[in-house]
């Protein structure tokens, strides 16, 4: 009878994943703009927010400041605000606010 040799034919190595993978994973933001049908009859809010986003256009348009915005509402962020100006530019960017027209 032959002697079974225990040893594994293959080696496993077992490596920590470093932080650079573990960053390309990362979850996707939340939308700073949001729309649900139940709440304002479907206007996109501010997310996690009651508040139009055409609030904050409004305010801009009739040049208030951001400051004077968050003293109005007291529960939005910096960060808040950024995002939603951010997206718009995306939208602007991507052409979903522009119509095209030939001069």
């Amino acid at each position: 009878m032959k002697a079974v040799n225990s040893e594994p034919k293959v080696k496993v190595v077992v490596a920590s994943a470093s932080k650079k993978a573990s960053t390309r994973r990362r979850k996707r933001a939340a939308p700073p703009i949001t729309t649900n049908p139940e709440r304002l009859g479907g206007t996109p809010t501010i997310a996690g927010t009651r508040l139009p986003v055409v609030t904050l256009i409004d305010y801009l348009n009739d040049e208030q400041s951001i400051g004077r915005f968050k003293a109005d509402f007291p529960g939005i962020t910096d960060d808040q605000i950024q995002a939603v100006i951010a997206r718009i530019r995306e939208a602007l960017e991507e052409g979903w606010l522009a119509e095209r027209i030939n001069y």
